[in-house]
């Protein structure tokens, strides 16, 4: 099997960038915190990431293929949480902030001088 030299870097840079998009997705998938995400940019995101997808599909680019449809996943993964979210929340305010005003009231907060 001959891989060329742009198939490998393809590869290589799929793998980087994926890998330093995966803590994002954890965090929002542990915390359910997604008030900092915006909404428009992870729509945009995945839009673009889908027709990355046709694009390497139309060259017959694995690395292309492989990475974006990757990507797509884990974009679509945000995107659904931050919908779900908005609906949940539609303030803005995150679900800890929310527990906390909760938890706080009818006690008074210390005034700081």
């Amino acid at each position: 099997m001959d891989v060329s030299l742009a198939t490998l870097s393809g590869f290589a840079a799929g793998c980087i960038g994926l890998y330093s998009f995966v803590p994002q997705v954890v965090k929002c998938c542990r915390t359910g915190d997604v008030a900092a995400i915006s909404l428009r940019m992870f729509a945009v995101r995945t839009f673009g990431l889908l027709l990355w997808m046709i694009y390497g599909y139309a060259l017959g680019s694995l690395p292309v293929l492989i990475f974006s449809g990757l990507g797509l996943v884990l974009s679509s993964v945000i995107l659904i949480l931050k919908v779900r979210g908005s609906r949940l929340h539609p303030a803005g305010g995150s679900c800890r902030e929310d527990g906390r005003k909760q938890k706080a009231s009818g006690t008074a907060e210390p005034v700081a001088g």
